[in-house]
């Protein structure tokens, strides 16, 4: 055991402690701090020993020593492991006892920690790792599991890593009242005990300690153990900069867990100073602050006054509640109901030495801003009485974010539904849109619900953009309702809301000007009906078998249109189309059929598209028979004109009550087509690259292309090409398409390979009707060949025969004559 002596930093003296009790019944076994006794009494409660420990004797009760090879693991690792000693750093930990019956006497092997570290300054805050100002005391606590065995010893060190503990040890009448509170145990009742004693002993240098071997009996009142050592720190004599400081055992427990260290950095700052993280933002921003030179767990007031506020509107959430704020609020120093600043709290960081917040620049004006630091522990009410007395300001330049209005632009047809979209910078929340023709501002229903308040205000995304969707602006403003060259603009909602959050409907130049804000130029148009062929017709017909039409368009501005079809005895059938949201219309497989079900009569069919204009009704607003006059009312008054009229008449009374009504703005289209049979025919036979028209001869090998004519709708039907008959029919392969366009011309292609030479027989079905033609299959030839001329027949079957004569090297074609059929029309009442 390493006796030691006291030595105090004034003079020499003794140190008189108690002795701890380790095992047996007998007081004062073992000395954890001076030279005295370092029995450990084996017996059956198996008190602790430490992996480490050096120099301790293991007796009975008798006081007789006992070998430690004798005490035999019996739980855990331990388990069949003998003891030594000295105790290794690695001794396997659990119980030992007598020969290795865990009912016999023994010990208990434990690890030895510092459990806790903690350096608490003046308020009684742990700165465990943190900035303290070179002037402050600073009380060291420290707890940990071996105090019976050893006391602890501290060490300091400063920044060039020279041992200073003795230069900045003081004692308790150094420390605050807080830090008096935080005195445990026999401390508590003794502070003097925390004093810079010197300590020297054999094997050691200067040791300073705490613990168990630090107290007498009188001190520690029959205690045999502590639950925290301290030591007080004076570092004003000291540079500024990081001190290390670590506590172990003084003797054998100096490793591992047995020690612990932590830092911190002092310095000679004696003002308190308010740092920005920047000198000007885009309003929006959030800018953070930081108070420096302050003591950790000192409370400050960070102070915003309202003149640099919007519109003077003081708002708490220019603080947000974040990092060290732990209050913000507002004041109404003569409570008149107008707040005069918004403050918020911030505590300096036990850890980081500092106190850190932010500043949310979306309620402040885009000017030079003033915030105000004031000093720690000031109440509120004193604050708000000497505003002029701070501790320190800075000045943050607030600049207007920047809006941008990327939708509408350019034009808008009335009527029409358009997203309204833009963006925004960063921190602003709502944006409200406005309209201007040549006076004010004036604020856009943007939710057309006939009410101007808050809800027609648009919110921004996180990632700065903000958008309407479907907005119809002739609806939502009466300015934008008519044809003309306006202006549009959006505007951030903080600057145009008074202090009960109610939304400016009008707005002067100059205030629109001063917000936050965006414009643009922008035409309004009456909506159209874009001219073109809107009924797909096939050749300008529409098969009876097919029975329906498609129809497509454009139609901005409008949101339905309607189909009319009027056949020659005046029955009329409609449909109802919606145009999107992109301004086109389209509908497929409209029928020719009327609202009783009955097939409009062959014959031409006159077809009309009908558009109600931006005033939003038909005509001049009154139907015969309605009480109203939207697009279904005008359905309604269509389909109950009376039967008996001609069709130009029934055209006639629609017009009158539509375009040709005075003042009206409706929208037309006036088309027209043959309702007929469906009817297919062959137009030509050539090999592929001829440009010759009508039936050619064919070479054997060449690619023999069918072309011809229908009024049947594509997709819907399929045109079937084969040859029927010839000398080898079976040797061609079938063909077919299901694509033509509108004017109704097919093609189909059929290969000649390994056919015999002859007369064959081409037939083209479409499932309905079928046409046939003869083609002549001759031997390839080098020779140039040019045909006989070609006699077509049509008959009433709509089938059609041709005969070629055999091609000579010297031929010259003659004249050919051709029959046109036009399918007969069967009308009927």
């Amino acid at each position: 055991m390493v006796v030691l002596i006291a030595i105090s930093s004034v003079s020499i003296g003794m140190v008189y402690a108690i002795n701890a009790d380790r095992g047996g019944d007998d007081e004062g076994e073992f000395n954890p701090g001076v030279g005295g006794p370092s029995n450990i009494v084996v017996d059956t409660s198996k008190p602790v020993v430490f992996q480490g420990e050096d120099d301790i004797s293991l007796v009975n009760q008798q006081g007789n020593s006992v070998d430690a090879s004798n005490l035999v693991g019996v739980s855990g690792d331990a388990e069949g492991v003998p003891l030594e000693t000295p105790i290794p750093q690695d001794q396997q930990l659990g119980q030992y006892a007598v020969n290795g019956q865990a009912s016999q006497v023994g010990v208990t092997v434990q690890t030895p920690r510092v459990t806790d570290l903690e350096v608490i300054n003046e308020r009684g805050i742990d700165v465990e790792g943190a900035s303290v100002q070179e002037d402050e005391t600073l009380l060291v606590r420290a707890e940990w599991n071996y105090e019976e065995a050893e006391d602890l010893e501290i060490v300091v060190r400063d920044q060039n890593g020279n041992e200073v503990t003795g230069d900045v040890l003081t004692n308790a009448n150094a420390l605050s009242d807080a830090q008096r509170d935080e005195l445990s145990g026999p401390y508590a009742q003794s502070p003097e005990v925390i004093a810079p004693n010197r300590q020297r002993g054999t094997g050691t240098g200067v040791v300073y300690l705490q613990g168990v071997g630090q107290f007498n009996d009188s001190q520690l009142q029959n205690e045999a153990t502590v639950d925290a050592a301290y030591w007080a720190l004076d570092l004003s004599d000291q540079e500024s900069g990081d001190y290390t400081i670590t506590v172990e055992g003084w003797d054998n427990l100096d490793f591992g867990s047995a020690t612990r260290t932590t830092t911190v950095s002092s310095t000679s700052e004696t003002d308190v100073t308010l740092d920005l993280g920047s000198d000007n933002a885009t309003r929006g921003q959030r800018v953070p602050f930081t108070v420096r030179g302050s003591t950790a767990g000192a409370n400050h007031y960070v102070v915003i006054e309202d003149d640099d506020f919007r519109n003077n509107n003081v708002d708490t959430r220019v603080f947000p509640d974040v990092q060290d704020v732990v209050d913000t609020g507002t004041y109404d120093t003569n409570d008149d109901g107008n707040a005069e600043f918004a403050w918020a709290q911030v505590e300096v960081n036990d850890e980081t030495g500092v106190g850190v917040g932010q500043i949310d620049t979306a309620f402040l004006d885009d000017a030079s801003v003033t915030v105000d630091l004031f000093q720690a522990d000031r109440a509120l009410d004193d604050v708000a009485n000497n505003l002029g007395n701070n501790e320190d300001e800075e000045t943050l330049d607030v600049q207007q974010g920047e809006l941008v209005f990327e939708s509408p632009a350019g034009t808008y047809v009335a009527g029409q539904d358009i997203d309204v979209r833009g963006t925004a910078a960063e921190g602003t929340d709502d944006v409200a849109i406005y309209a201007r023709d040549q006076g004010d501002w004036e604020l856009v229903d943007i939710n057309t619900d006939g009410e101007f308040n808050s809800e027609d205000t648009i919110s921004v995304d996180a990632d700065g953009e903000w958008e309407r969707e479907d907005v119809t602006l002739s609806d939502a403003s009466d300015i934008l309702s008519i044809p003309g060259r306006y202006r549009v603009g959006v505007v951030e909602v903080e600057d145009v809301v008074d202090s009960q959050g109610n939304i400016s409907e009008t707005l002067t130049t100059s205030e629109f000007s001063t917000a936050t804000s965006s414009q643009t130029s922008i035409i309004v148009q009456d909506p159209g009906l874009e001219t073109g062929q809107s009924f797909e017709t096939i050749n300008g017909q529409i098969a009876v078998e097919d029975g329906t039409v498609n129809v497509r368009g454009v139609a901005p501005g409008l949101n339905e249109v309607l189909v009319v079809m009027v056949d020659s005895r005046g029955r009329i059938a409609t449909d109802q189309v919606t145009v999107d949201d992109d301004d086109t219309f389209e509908e497929d497989d409209i029928p020719l059929v009327t609202a009783n079900n009955r097939e409009l009569n062959e014959g031409n069919i006159r077809a009309v598209i009908l558009g109600i204009g931006r005033d939003g009704v038909a005509g001049d607003g009154i139907l015969p028979g309605q009480t109203r006059a939207d697009i279904g009312a005008l359905e309604d008054y269509i389909l109950s004109i009376g039967t008996g009229l001609t069709q130009d008449q029934a055209v006639e009374r629609i017009f009158d009550e539509t375009t040709d009504e005075a003042g009206s703005d409706d929208l037309v289209l006036d088309e027209e087509f043959r309702y007929t049979d469906g009817a297919i025919s062959i137009e030509s036979v050539q090999a592929a690259g001829d440009a010759a028209d009508g039936v050619q001869q064919i070479e054997v090998g060449e690619e023999m292309v069918v072309s011809g004519k229908t009024n049947r709708q594509p997709d819907d039907n399929t045109i079937t090409v084969e040859v029927i008959d010839g000398p080898s029919p079976d040797q061609f392969e079938t063909n077919s398409t299901d694509e033509w366009d509108l004017d109704g011309n097919w093609s189909v292609s059929l290969g000649t390979d390994g056919v015999e030479p002859g007369t064959y027989t081409i037939e083209a079905d479409d499932g309905d009707n079928t046409d046939t033609v003869q083609v002549e299959i001759v031997e390839p030839s080098t020779e140039t060949a040019t045909p006989e001329p070609t006699t077509t027949t049509t008959t009433e079957t709509n089938e059609t025969t041709t005969t070629t004569s055999e091609a000579t090297a010297t031929a010259t074609p003659e004249s050919t004559a051709t029959a046109t059929v036009t399918p007969e029309t069967n009308e009927s009442s």
